[in-house]
C-alpha cells in the first residue's frame, strides 16, 4: 500500500518525468503486477515519461520501451529493450539475461566470478574485466567508450564493438 501511495503522491502535481527507483522491491508477484499496472495507467493518463531504476529484469522486459544496462557506476549497454533481449551485446547484459529463469529449463544457473568492485577504488580500464570471460588486454588498460550497435543500440564494451572480438 505504501508504493501506491507514493506513486499517487509522486503523481498528484502531474509531473512531466518520474523516476521509479525500486517501485516494485519486497512486493510479492500479486501486489507488483498491480502496481506497475498502476504505473502504466497513471503514466497514460498525465503522458509521463518514466525511467525505472530496478534489479528485476522482468520489470524491464515487460514495461519499458527502452533499457539501460549499469555496472559498478557506469553505463554497459542502452538500446530498444527488445533488441537488448535478442542480442544483448555486453558481457554482463548477456549474463543478467541468461541468469533469468524460464518455464521448463533445467540447466543449473552459474553467478559471475569474482566479487564487483570497490567503487572507492575501481579497477583501471573497463570496471567489468576482472569478472569478464571476454576480457583482452585493452580492457585492462582503457575503459571502452559507448560504440553504436545498430539502430537505437550501444554498448561500452571493446569485444562488441566492431571489429571486436564479438
Amino acid at each position: 500500500m505504501r508504493q501506491r501511495v507514493t506513486i499517487a503522491l509522486a503523481t498528484v502535481c502531474r509531473p512531466e518525468f518520474i523516476i521509479a527507483d525500486e517501485p516494485t522491491t519486497a512486493l510479492d508477484v500479486v501486489v507488483q503486477t498491480g502496481v506497475l499496472a498502476m504505473i502504466r495507467e497513471v503514466q497514460r493518463e498525465i503522458g509521463a515519461s518514466i525511467i525505472f531504476v530496478t534489479h528485476d529484469m522482468a520489470v524491464h522486459a515487460n514495461l519499458c520501451d527502452r533499457l539501460g544496462i549499469m555496472y559498478a557506476g557506469r553505463l554497459v549497454e542502452e538500446g530498444p529493450t527488445a533488441a537488448v533481449f535478442r542480442t544483448p551485446r555486453h558481457p554482463y547484459t548477456a549474463h543478467l539475461i541468461a541468469s533469468l529463469p524460464r518455464l521448463g529449463d533445467t540447466v543449473p544457473k552459474h553467478g559471475l566470478a569474482g566479487a564487483p568492485p570497490n567503487l572507492a577504488d575501481p579497477p583501471a580500464g573497463c570496471r567489468f574485466h576482472p569478472r569478464c570471460p571476454r576480457a583482452m588486454d585493452v580492457c585492462r588498460r582503457e575503459a571502452p567508450p559507448m560504440t553504436w550497435l545498430g539502430p537505437g543500440h550501444r554498448a561500452a564494451c571493446f569485444a562488441a564493438a566492431p571489429g571486436g572480438a564479438s
